[in-house]
């Protein structure tokens, strides 16, 4: 009985942690802002409700001489505030948009990203935010191409969190 006991205590303090590490990693004190989304597919039966993205930040051009002809590279791309805005329920919002890229991170907001492609082919970041998983009843689900933003920050080593998706107007 008090091995019983143990275990459940232990799968208890495991979940507890790992549920206090999750909460945590959302809450560092790095800035909140915006990117433009292009929404393509809304649903996949085995893995649920959810939205996939991709990002205007997801072709970063400068990051074409950093990879040069590789294929595939882990590199940091620098986000700074872009010429347009999106109106969304609490006001205009700026966006961010990709501005440069380096093999190690600068002063800024640098994120980390795994850009595939090189050469003289189109470039793809992939930043870890390409899905968002939403309630069944949620009517962001059907969301049109370029009818949400996504609010995001900069986590743990870099790599960016996606906070939310909001509305546009």
């Amino acid at each position: 009985m008090t091995r019983l006991r143990i275990v459940l205590a232990a799968q208890l303090l495991l979940f507890a942690a790992w549920g206090g590490w999750l909460l945590s990693s959302k809450g560092t004190v790095a800035p909140e802002f915006y990117l433009e989304t292009v929404p393509v597919d809304p649903r996949d039966f085995l893995s649920g409700t959810f939205v996939a993205l991709t990002y205007k930040i997801s072709a970063p051009e400068p990051c074409r001489k950093v990879i040069g002809s590789r294929s595939f590279a882990q590199v940091y791309v620098k986000l700074e505030e872009g010429l347009f805005s999106a109106t969304t329920p609490a006001g205009p919002v700026k966006l961010y948009e990709a501005t440069d890229c380096a093999e190690h991170p600068g002063d800024g907001v640098w994120v980390r990203a795994s850009v595939q492609g090189g050469g003289a082919g189109p470039l793809r970041a992939l930043y870890g935010i390409e899905r968002f998983y939403l309630n069944e009843n949620d009517p962001r689900k059907n969301a049109g191409s370029g009818s949400v933003v996504a609010k995001v920050k900069p986590g743990r080593r870099n790599a960016l969190v996606l906070l939310d998706l909001v509305q546009k107007l």
